[in-house]
């Protein structure tokens, strides 16, 4: 409403939040915070302390700084409200058009991965109503714990083992694995923004159908053009007949 004052407090905190969410590193120390707002550490610091108190924020044993759960738990409330970003539907359909194979979108629910977007080809390859609930060591239950770093605290020894070895390749991968009656393999890579893990982006076909080299490459080529516009670059959309110039070329 126009005349009414602007509470200050509102729009610090507001930039406090803002500012760690940017950061690449998992937690961010004072001084770093003071120094990118511009604020004394005095100041800095009786706003991080709220924040800490109220449990959006939380601290390490070095005395960093990062997102606590009150803020994940709003930032999945808005992610649920406004959807899934446009660029990654459009990468997905991208995807389908290029592999001709099922695409989905997953991100982490508890001790579950939760598929949230779905495409399929045109034909039916695989079953049409999928379960969208996956255990964790699915391909893309791999990667939601490989690139969370706090969701991996208190794995078994087996699931920790396969989750660290995602971590190192950059994806997940399921071979031979029977899901609704179906033998299939699937691949995913992580989405990042910054350094927190937006979902996990798979294709899933019946065993021997999919390239898994493939698989991986286009995935990993989707995950570089999903992240690059997030961070604001424009990037133009990519299809199989622009894949089939390029190798011809």
């Amino acid at each position: 409403m126009a005349g009414t004052p602007t509470l200050q407090t509102v729009v610090k905190t507001i930039g406090v939040l803002e500012m760690l969410s940017r950061e690449d590193a998992d937690s961010v120390g004072l001084a770093r915070v003071a120094e990118v707002l511009g604020w004394s550490r005095a100041a800095t610091h009786q706003y991080l302390s709220s924040l800490v108190r109220a449990n959006w924020l939380e601290q390490d044993a070095d005395r960093r700084y990062r997102l606590a759960h009150g803020a994940v738990l709003f930032a999945e409330a808005v992610a649920q409200k406004i959807g899934t970003p446009p660029v990654i539907l459009r990468v997905m359909d991208e995807l389908v058009e290029v592999l001709q194979e099922p695409i989905s979108f997953a991100v982490l629910r508890g001790n579950e991965a939760l598929i949230v977007e779905r495409r399929e080809p045109r034909r039916s390859l695989i079953h049409r109503n999928p379960e969208r609930h996956l255990n964790l060591a699915s391909a893309s239950g791999q990667v939601l714990l490989a690139f969370d770093p706090r969701a991996r605290q208190g794995l078994p020894p087996e699931l920790a083992e396969l989750v660290d070895e995602t971590e190192r390749k950059g994806y997940g991968e399921i071979r031979n694995h029977e899901w609704m009656g179906d033998d299939v393999e699937a691949v995913a890579v992580p989405v990042l923004r910054g350094s927190r893990c937006l979902g996990a982006l798979s294709v899933i076909a019946p065993v021997g159908r999919m390239s898994i080299p493939d698989a991986v490459s286009e995935l990993v080529s989707a995950r570089a053009r999903i992240e690059a516009a997030l961070n604001g670059a424009q990037v133009a959309p990519t299809t199989a007949s622009d894949r089939d110039a390029s190798r011809v070329s």
